[in-house]
Order: C-alpha cells, then structure tokens, then sequence
C-alpha cells in the first residue's frame, strides 16, 4: 500500500495557493441568480431575513414563477430549507457592507446575490479538501492526491454546482464530510463522538436534500458491521452509540416537519408538495414513479439521446448530458473501481451503496435531472486515482495512457464549461461574470485568509512553547 508522507513547506505553499486559484476561479465563474431553482432558495433566505417569514411574495420575482408553493392563497418557496438558513450569514454580511451605503460593489449585480454566491464557492472549495484529505488518509501521496483533486474541480459537475446557488453544493459537502469521518472509525464506542458527528452531518444535510437521510443505513453498515464483523453481535457496545445517531438524525427531521408545520400548517417533509406545476410531487409515489431504465440511461450515458454527444447546443440546462458524457474522464474511475474494491473493499463497498441509493432514486424520479446524483459525484470519481497510478506506472503504456486521461480530462472541462456558459441565467454572455465584482472578493476573502494566517501563527507558537524542555 501507499504511504502517506507529513507535507513539506513547499508542498503547503502550494496547496494554499491552489485554494486560492480555486476561490478566485469559482467566485469569477459564479453568475447571479441562474434560474427559478437557485431564485427560490435565495427568496426563501430573503423573506426570513429581512421580514422572519417564509412568505415570499416580496421577493417572488426570483422565482420566476416556477419554484414556489401555494397554501390558502399564501406564495412560500417549494425548496427545503436548509440551503436558505445556510445563506443567512452572507445575508447578514452584505448588509454589513451595505452600510457603506452602496447596494451594489460591483457593475451587475446587487450585494445580496454576489454575498450568497460565496455559499456554493465555498462548499466548492471545502469538498476539494475533503476529497484530497480522503485519498491522503487512503495512504496516497501528495502529487497524485494533489493531481486528482485538482482534476475533479474543472474537470466534472463540481465546478458547475460551486459557482450557483441550488442546494446540490452545500449537500455534497456535509454528505462528504460524514463519509470522511467515517473513514476514521474504528471502533464503535471508542469513537462515538465521530459517529455523533456523523449523524449530525447527514441529518442536516437532509433539511437541504431530503433523501440523504438514506445515506445513514450505509455508513451504520460500515461502521458497525464491516470494520468489525465479530463486534456486530456485541448489541452492548453499538445499540446505544447507534440509538444516539438516529435520536440526532431525528431531530434533524422533526426540525424539517416543524418548518413546514409553521409554514404550511400541517405536518410533511416535502415542501413542494404544494408547487402548482408540478402536480406529481404531491406525494412520494408519485414523484418517484418514473421509468428506471431511462431514468439510468440520462443520469449516466444518454443512449436514447446520441445528439447531445456531439450536439452540444441539445445539452444545455436541464438537459445537461449524463455524466460520463459530460465528464468522460469518469471513465477512468470505473476501471479504477477495480483496484479499488481490491485494496480497500469495505470503503468501496460503502461508496457503491451510497451511489446506488442516490442513483436509484433519481432514476425513478419524475423529472430526472443529472444534478440530482451531484451529492455523491466525489464519491463516484474517487477511485480514478487508482487508474491514474497504474497508468504512470505502466511502463510501455506510461505515454500512451497519461495521453489518453490528459485529452479526456481536456474534453470534461471543456464540456463542464459550455454547460455553465449555456446555463440559464447566463445566456452564452460569458464565462466570467463576476469579473467587476473583484473588490466584494477582496472585502470577503483577505480579512478571512488574515484570521486564518493569525490562528495558524498562534497554535503553531504554542506547539513551539509545549515541545521546549521545562529543564534545559
């Protein structure tokens, strides 16, 4: 196996710099409000906010007259809200800039919107450290960890859902969070906090998606049964830990039934059961009464669709192609798959599980939309590292192979960029839009990075204090 190295100073640098290229990069490819979907999320944010409602009306343009929900003649957003309550705080800090007394920092768009575009830029960046610190705990070492991470941020979906603001970035990110901290379980009572965490992480992440409260039965199969086939019979030790995570995971829940309740007055967890468009979401039967052959066939490869392969102008919005035809290098992660199982199989085996639920579920879904799978793209692409390696290592077939992924990661990031220039909202206008609002990057990103620097230089003195010899 590999063998994961402490990180050189050299090493460091560039890492910072990277999430600084990735910050800058996400942020200037970010475009305002793209559509209904991301307007009725930033709606929802602005209706609690500034009036403590979940009434819309006020801000019902954003919604375009798609994404919402009507009870008793009364406009609410249809979007969970979880993604809402994780904009409040950029809400709060544009209106802290606006006491400057300027609504807008840049030339197009308004302070509110460039505020909560910083949401899915920085789930962007937080899930590509997760994803690099994943396959360092894996045992990799840092340039092909480094390679990889690098690969999945331009070259698939990710880049698309870190520069709008729907709800797949921020739910990729906690889904993400919990499977790396379950890869730290060893034990289930020894490390109960990780598992309370865990649980905390999926449960919130379930106000923002619903059905990522799913992703609990996988990890509880990994965590209780894989690691430690023997200890599954030693009900003492796990019941209560594992009791515990769903209590938390419930409660996540019931906070989900009380908003509705207070919002709709009845107890549900969908809230666009009351969306006037879309009549099939008025129960779970209906909405997930798809056809799962087609369903596969445009989450993954577009069989019944060819046009969209060479097409590009037939794959725009929601019609995003499935995702080996809009990032092919995904292909390698298949054969990558292989090696994968073989070295770290209950892993893999947790990561198919999660992929199958969520594949499974948009498949069946009415409207099947690519975007629906995103939460668990990270988990799909990993084992490309394992193809990378081999690939390197190949001898006679170093050149021909590292040839091959360069022009399929070449052609992922060009079609993962004409998907977001094509993206609605944007209207082939540019790629990057945020290019004159620079100085609201500036205002966010320099006084953070100073705290960070601050708290970096402070701990690292104090480990200095603590390693001196009290007798010298």
């Amino acid at each position: 196996m590999y063998s994961a190295t402490p990180f050189t100073i050299m090493q460091k640098k560039i890492g910072y710099l990277t999430l600084l290229f990735f910050a800058l990069f996400y942020f200037t490819t970010s475009s305002g409000i793209n559509c209904s979907n991301d307007g009725s999320h930033f709606a929802l944010a602005s209706a609690i906010y500034y009036h403590h409602s979940p009434e819309i009306k006020p801000f019902f343009h954003y919604v375009q007259k798609s994404d919402y929900a009507v009870k008793d003649g009364i406009i609410y957003s249809d979007r969970l809200p979880g993604n809402a309550f994780l904009m409040l705080p950029f809400l709060a800090y544009s209106n802290l800039l606006k006491l400057a007394g300027n609504n807008y920092l840049g030339k197009r768009f308004e302070a509110d919107v460039v505020a909560i575009s910083f949401l899915p830029n920085i789930c962007g960046l937080i899930g590509l450290v997760l994803l690099f610190f994943l396959y360092r705990k894996i045992g990799f070492d840092f340039n092909l960890a480094y390679i990889s991470t690098v690969i999945y941020g331009i070259a698939t979906l990710h880049w698309l859902e870190s520069v709008h603001a729907f709800s797949h970035g921020p739910s990729m990110m906690f889904v993400l969070w919990a499977v790396y901290l379950a890869g730290s379980v060893k034990d289930v009572k020894k490390d109960q906090k990780q598992l309370y965490a865990i649980a905390g992480l999926i449960g919130f992440s379930t106000i923002i998606e619903l059905q990522n409260i799913l992703f609990l039965f996988p990890i509880f199969l990994y965590t209780v049964v894989l690691i430690h086939p023997s200890g599954f019979l030693r009900f003492r030790s796990w019941v209560p830990v594992v009791g515990g995570c769903m209590a938390i995971a419930a409660f996540f829940l019931a906070c989900l039934a009380f908003y509705n309740y207070l919002t709709f007055g009845e107890i549900l967890l969908k809230s666009n059961t009351y969306n006037p468009h879309f009549p099939e979401e008025k129960s779970f039967g209906s909405a997930l009464d798809g056809n799962l052959l087609l369903g596969l066939d445009k989450l993954l490869t577009n069989f019944a669709n060819p046009i969209v392969y060479t097409n590009w102008r037939m794959g725009v919005g929601n019609d995003t192609p499935g995702i080996f035809i809009t990032s092919p290098v995904l292909f390698l992660s298949l054969f990558g798959y292989v090696t994968f199982f073989k070295k770290q199989k209950n892993i893999a085996i947790l990561f198919l599980l999660m992929i199958a639920i969520s594949v499974a579920i948009a498949a069946l879904h009415k409207t099947t939309l690519t975007r629906h799978i995103f939460t668990v793209t990270p988990l799909l692409y990993f084992p490309i590292i394992y193809c990378l390696h081999y690939l390197w290592n190949s001898g006679k077939l170093r050149v021909a192979g590292t040839s091959l992924a360069a022009l399929l990661v070449f052609l992922s990031t060009a079609r993962v960029a004409y998907v977001i220039y094509s993206y609605y909202g944007r209207a082939y206008l540019g790629l990057f839009r945020y290019h004159s609002e620079m100085l609201f990057f500036l205002l966010f990103y320099v006084p953070l990075i100073t705290i960070v620097l601050l708290w970096t230089r402070k701990k690292m003195m104090q480990d200095n204090i603590f390693k001196k010899p009290l007798i010298s």
